[in-house]
């Protein structure tokens, strides 16, 4: 009889156990579907790519004519560069693919853009290789920030977890995950 009641008493606490394990869509005290945030080390998103191919935008941004080209920022992405050579057939001849990127100014024959924190200067003499000949670290950033990237956060309402301050990484894209629910909101 003793080794049926201990018998018993281990399938209980297997059942226990195996009713806790969570299961797609299934409610977890103190959990919900949320946002976590993905990180990149500096050296991954720290590049400028170059595409010779055009690709269609998504999320566009700010224009700008320079010359007989034409620069649009496809925001978080980079920046199409469109031939108007002949307005009425301009078209896009390339994509340089800048992370982070969502604002850009051009002066001279260099353009200065934003990566993420940083501040890189592109120089625009060869439109067909363009080079980063300067990048200012974290001048998105003050000195005095608590957070240092305080807009970062996912673009959808609800719960995400907060994103945590690396010297060397950064938040480049959020995923549906499990959170808690004392993570971070946005209403």
């Amino acid at each position: 009889m003793r080794y049926f009641l201990a018998l018993i008493f281990f399938l209980q606490l297997c059942a226990c156990f195996w009713g806790t394990k969570p299961h797609p869509g299934e409610y977890i005290a103190g959990k919900v579907w949320g946002w976590r945030p993905v990180y990149a080390h500096q050296s991954t998103y720290s590049e400028l790519t170059v595409s010779n191919t055009a690709r269609p935008v998504e999320k566009a941004g700010k224009i700008y004519v320079f010359g007989n080209k034409i620069f649009q920022n496809e925001i978080g992405k980079g920046i199409h560069v469109i031939d108007n050579s002949n307005p009425s057939t301009a078209h896009r001849i390339a994509f340089w693919g800048l992370p982070g990127n969502t604002e850009f100014s051009i002066k001279g024959n260099y353009l200065y853009a934003n990566n993420y924190k940083d501040l890189v200067v592109i120089d625009l003499t060869n439109n067909t290789s363009p080079q980063i000949i300067k990048r200012i670290r974290n001048s998105f950033i003050a000195d005095d920030q608590q957070n240092p990237y305080p807009w970062q956060a996912p673009d959808e309402s609800g719960y995400f977890n907060c994103p945590v301050s690396y010297p060397d990484s950064i938040v480049v894209k959020w995923e549906r995950d499990s959170v808690s629910t004392n993570s971070c909101y946005r209403p």
